[in-house]
C-alpha cells in the first residue's frame, strides 16, 4: 500500500479506535490520550504494512499492544512486581483480546438485540445449548432457531463495525410528571415513580425509534427497558409503527412551558387580582353564613376560599361551558392522561403543584380535597380512592359515630394521628370546615360573579395555551390538544395565580393552623 492509502485508512478506522478506547477506559479524556498513543505508533509502522488486506489485522495488533502499554503505566507496576493472581487475570485478559478483539463491541451490540434474538443467541454460543434444545426452552421450532442465529449473527456483525452514539438522554435524563384526571382510579399512578418508562416516552415523542434507537438514546441495555415497553404499549401510552415505537400522549415539554409562562402572564395575574379582592371584599358576609370552622384564621380562611372560588370557576364553570368529553382509556375509564416535563422553574414540579380529588357516601354527603405542597402533606392521596376511609370521615363529620366496627375505629386512631381528626372529648370532630348543603350554596352566590369572570380569563387562556400546544405537538396528536390544553389550565389558572398570591403574601404557607386549609366537607342533610 502506498503511504497515503494507509494514512487515509487509519484516518477512516479513528472512529474504531475510539470507540475501543472508550469502552476501555473510565474517561473521555483517557479514551482520547490513549485513541492518540494508538495513532501515534500506527504512523509509525507505515512502511510495515505491505497489503491492503492485512491493515486491519494489523491495527488491532497495535491497538492490543498500545493497550496493554497503557494499562502496565496506569498500574504503576512491571509484570515482576504483579502477584500470581494478578498475572492470571492479565493472561487472561490478554488471550481474550487475542482471540477477539472485538469482545467489548460484541457484547454492546448484544445489550441492543432483540429478546428473541439475544435469547437464542446466548443459549447457544454462551451456555452451548443444541438448536433442538433452544427449541424446548423458547417453544419455538428449530427452524425458527435457526433462522434467528443466522439472522443474530448478521445483526452482530453489521453492529461491531458501526459506530454508536449515546444520547442526551443517557447523561441527562428526564423528569417527566405523569399527571391523570378522570372518573376512576388511577391505574397509571405508579408510573410516576417508573423513570425508565417516562424517559422512553419522552425519546419517542417527537421521533419513532426502534428498540435499539431508544437504547442508546437512554444509554440503557435493551434487556433492562423490555418489561417498560410492553407495559406501556399494554396501556396505549406506545404505540408501534411496523417496528418503530411512538408516544401516544401529549406532553407538556419545558420548551411549550417557557413560551406559555411568557404569552400567560398577564391573563394569571389578572385571575390573582380577581381572587383577591374578592375574598377580602366578601370576607365578613362568607363568615357570617355560619358554616362549622367559620371562625378559622385569616391564612385558612385565604386558602380554604381561594381553592373554593378557583373549583368553581375552572372546573365547574369552564369545563361545563366548554363541554370537555372524558376520552375513555382502553380499561374503560374516562380519563385525560398526559406528561409534564419537570424543570428548574415547572409548576408541576414545585411546592405549588396541587392534588385535587372528591369522595361521596350514599347519603350524598361530600368531602372535596384541594391540597398544596407548600402546605405539606397532601391529604387528598391518602382519601383518594378509599371509600372506607371517606365514610368514616364524613360519619365524624355528620356526628354519626355509635356504630363503628374495631376496624373502624383503628383508621379513626390513624385519622387522629395524622390531624385529620380531633378528639374533643367525649366527641370526634373533622379538623376542616363544614358546610350544610343550604350554607354552601348560599357560599357559592356570593362568589358567582367573581366565579364568571375567572371563568372568562381562563377561557382566554386556554385559547392562547391551544394555539401554543398545535405547534409543539407531534401531528398525530395535534386532535388532543385542545382538550388537553384545557387541562394545562390547572398549572395556568390555578397554581400560577396561586402562586402569585403567596408571592404577595395573601396566601402564606400554613404552620399549625387549626383546620386544614384546602379541605371542606358538605352535608347534604
Amino acid at each position: 500500500m502506498e503511504k497515503h492509502e494507509v494514512e487515509e485508512r487509519i484516518i477512516e478506522a479513528s472512529k474504531l479506535i475510539l470507540s475501543f478506547c472508550t469502552s476501555h477506559t473510565s474517561n473521555p479524556y483517557d479514551a482520547q490520550d490513549l485513541q492518540q498513543d494508538v495513532l501515534f505508533e500506527l504512523m509509525k509502522c507505515l512502511p510495515n504494512i505491505r497489503e491492503e488486506g492485512a491493515f486491519y489485522g494489523f491495527m488491532w495488533a497495535v491497538v492490543r499492544n498500545v493497550y496493554k502499554q497503557w494499562c502496565r503505566k496506569r498500574m504503576g507496576m512491571n509484570e515482576s512486581e504483579l502477584t500470581e493472581d494478578i498475572c492470571d487475570e492479565k493472561d487472561e485478559f490478554e488471550r481474550v483480546l487475542d482471540d477477539n478483539s472485538d469482545i467489548y463491541l460484541l457484547r454492546r451490540e448484544l445489550t441492543l438485540l432483540n429478546e428473541k434474538y439475544r435469547c437464542a443467541t446466548i443459549l447457544y454460543y454462551f451456555e452451548n445449548k443444541s438448536c433442538s434444545e433452544i427449541s424446548h426452552v423458547l417453544s419455538i421450532s428449530e427452524s425458527m432457531v435457526k433462522y434467528l442465529l443466522f439472522k443474530s449473527r448478521k445483526i452482530l456483525k453489521e453492529g461491531i463495525h458501526m459506530e454508536r452514539n449515546y444520547g442526551e438522554q443517557s447523561y441527562n435524563p428526564k423528569g417527566l410528571e405523569i399527571l391523570f384526571w378522570g372518573k376512576g382510579k388511577n391505574i397509571y399512578y405508579h408510573l410516576r415513580e417508573r423513570k425508565i418508562s417516562q424517559n422512553i416516552l419522552f425519546a419517542c415523542y417527537n421521533d419513532k425509534l426502534t428498540e435499539e434507537q431508544i437504547s442508546l438514546e437512554l444509554g440503557i441495555a435493551l434487556p433492562y427497558m423490555e418489561d417498560e415497553l410492553k407495559e406501556l404499549l399494554e396501556y396505549e401510552l406506545l404505540k408501534k409503527d411496523g417496528n418503530r415505537y411512538y408516544t401516544n400522549m401529549i406532553i407538556f415539554t419545558k420548551e411549550f412551558s417557557v413560551e406559555v409562562d411568557r404569552k400567560a402572564e398577564v391573563l394569571r395575574k389578572d385571575i390573582a387580582r380577581i381572587v383577591k379582592n374578592i375574598l377580602l371584599e366578601k370576607e365578613e358576609s362568607i363568615r357570617n353564613i355560619g358554616f362549622t370552622g367559620a371562625d378559622m384564621d385569616f391564612n385558612t380562611y385565604a386558602w380554604q376560599m381561594t381553592s373554593i372560588l378557583l373549583y368553581q370557576a375552572i372546573i365547574r364553570k369552564l369545563q361545563e361551558n366548554i363541554k370537555i368529553e372524558y376520552p375513555v382509556d382502553k380499561f374503560g375509564i374516562p380519563c385525560f392522561l398526559w406528561g409534564a416535563e419537570k424543570f428548574e422553574k415547572s409548576f408541576w414540579n414545585s411546592e405549588f403543584n396541587f392534588g385535587i380529588a372528591n369522595m361521596s357516601n350514599t347519603r350524598e354527603d361530600y368531602i372535596q380535597f384541594m391540597d398544596f405542597k407548600v402546605n405539606g402533606e397532601m391529604v387528598h392521596s391518602y382519601y383518594a380512592g378509599h371509600q372506607n376511609l371517606s365514610n368514616i370521615f364524613l360519619d365524624i363529620a355528620s356526628k354519626k359515630t355509635g356504630d363503628f366496627s374495631e376496624n373502624d375505629l383503628g383508621l379513626v386512631a390513624d385519622m387522629i394521628s395524622r390531624g385529620y381528626v380531633k378528639k374533643v372529648d367525649p366527641m370526634l370532630v373533622v379538623n376542616v370546615p363544614v358546610f350544610t348543603r343550604e350554607e354552601f350554596t348560599e357560599l357559592i352566590k356570593m362568589m358567582d360573579s367573581a366565579a364568571d369572570e375567572i371563568a372568562k380569563k381562563a377561557e382566554e387562556l386556554w385559547l392562547v395555551v391551544t394555539k401554543i400546544l398545535q405547534n409543539h405537538v407531534p401531528v398525530h396528536l395535534k386532535q388532543k390538544a385542545k382538550d388537553i390544553a384545557y387541562l394545562r389550565l390547572f398549572e395556568d389558572a390555578i397554581s400560577a395565580p396561586v402562586a402569585m398570591l403567596y408571592k404577595d403574601k395573601f396566601l402564606n404557607a400554613v404552620g399549625n393552623a387549626e383546620l386544614l386549609p384546602t379541605t371542606y366537607v358538605i352535608l347534604n342533610k
